[in-house]
């Protein structure tokens, strides 16, 4: 990674000590805070979960005269070494405590996005939502729609909640408006789920939902070309189902999602006979019965207000979710 420019003059009082500077192999006198914020690009590049001395490596490659312990140091300072703790002033929103989630069971850490999907026919983008467990990987639920708002946003988090043990959960999300709305925190307040919101323009931050979304991209969008939304959503539910049960991951052993989801459950619930096929069904076992049937179904799903209403096959609306079946997955 070259062609940084960070030539930030330092113009400050002579007298100040040297620490509050840094030289560049030209000669130039930069500040401080010009390192961080070059320390701050390298972090923001997808991947890149560099320490203290990669990223003297990497100062040094861009023409920086530059120590360790000076690294560590800015790093230390700025809470962007791996694993360190955040702090903040804001007391409206809490923003993350960790610069990567740490999660020692299922349903314990979650990470939530949003993606532009391109939808060729159509000739515009729509958007996919996606909430991913941090220990397994799993996906857990996902929506397509040409837009998404809070009810949207509201709706999957309430399918996905409804399926799952809600206890210790916490939330990992950006600061997008469909987030940190009113309607949103309030909700997830009321399920007693922590929120934690990442800092502006730091992707890194929400390392696992960007990682998932370069999986997303090979892996989907750059193989199809989708004439219509409907496409799209068949496409995207075969990959949840692909990516869950089929697709290994190195990180995880070279095992899939729904592996290490199912050992962990079945090293921690007592014998017994079973009430449901997967531990995540047992809230509402119901609902099973009708999931065969979901894509022959003559309904349409329209976010309106805070919930959903449903609309005969017959009626047509822009608006409306047809057969949300395929255009959610949870």
């Amino acid at each position: 990674m070259t062609g940084l420019n960070f030539q930030i003059s330092y113009s400050g009082q002579q007298g100040r000590k040297p620490s509050t500077h840094t030289v560049m192999q030209d000669g130039t006198v930069v500040a401080n805070n010009s390192v961080v914020i070059a320390i701050k690009f390298y972090l923001g590049i997808e991947f890149v979960d560099y320490g203290y001395q990669k990223m003297t490596a990497s100062l040094r490659f861009e023409g920086f005269i530059i120590n360790e312990k000076k690294v560590y140091r800015l790093m230390t300072e700025s809470g962007l070494l791996y694993s360190s703790k955040f702090t903040s002033k804001t007391t409206g929103r809490k923003f993350v405590q960790f610069y990567t989630q740490q999660a020692d069971a299922p349903m314990k850490q979650l990470c939530m996005d949003i993606k532009y999907l391109h939808i060729h026919g159509a000739g515009r983008n729509a958007l996919v939502l996606t909430v991913l467990d941090v220990y397994s990987r799993r996906k857990l639920g996902q929506l397509l729609w040409w837009r998404m708002r809070k009810h949207q946003v509201n709706w999957l988090l309430s399918q996905i909640l409804a399926k799952h043990r809600v206890e210790g959960i916490t939330l990992r999300k950006d600061n997008g408006s469909q987030f940190i709305a009113h309607l949103i925190r309030e909700f997830l307040q009321e399920q007693g789920i922590n929120q934690e919101f990442t800092r502006v323009a730091t992707p890194e931050e929400n390392a696992f939902i960007e990682a998932y979304h370069s999986l997303l991209e090979r892996s989907v969008e750059q193989r199809y070309e989708f004439e219509s939304i409907y496409e799209a959503g068949l496409a995207l539910n075969r990959w949840k189902k692909f990516y869950n049960e089929q697709r290994l991951h190195g990180s995880l052993g070279n095992k899939t999602p729904m592996q290490v989801w199912d050992e962990h459950y079945r090293s921690v619930e007592p014998l017994g006979p079973p009430l449901a096929a997967k531990p995540e069904e047992k809230s509402r076992p119901a609902i099973l019965e009708h999931v065969g049937h979901a894509i022959a179904a003559p309904y349409s799903l329209y976010f309106s207000g805070g919930g959903a209403t449903f609309a005969t096959s017959g009626e047509t609306h822009k608006n409306y979710l047809t057969n949300i079946d395929l255009l959610s997955s949870f």
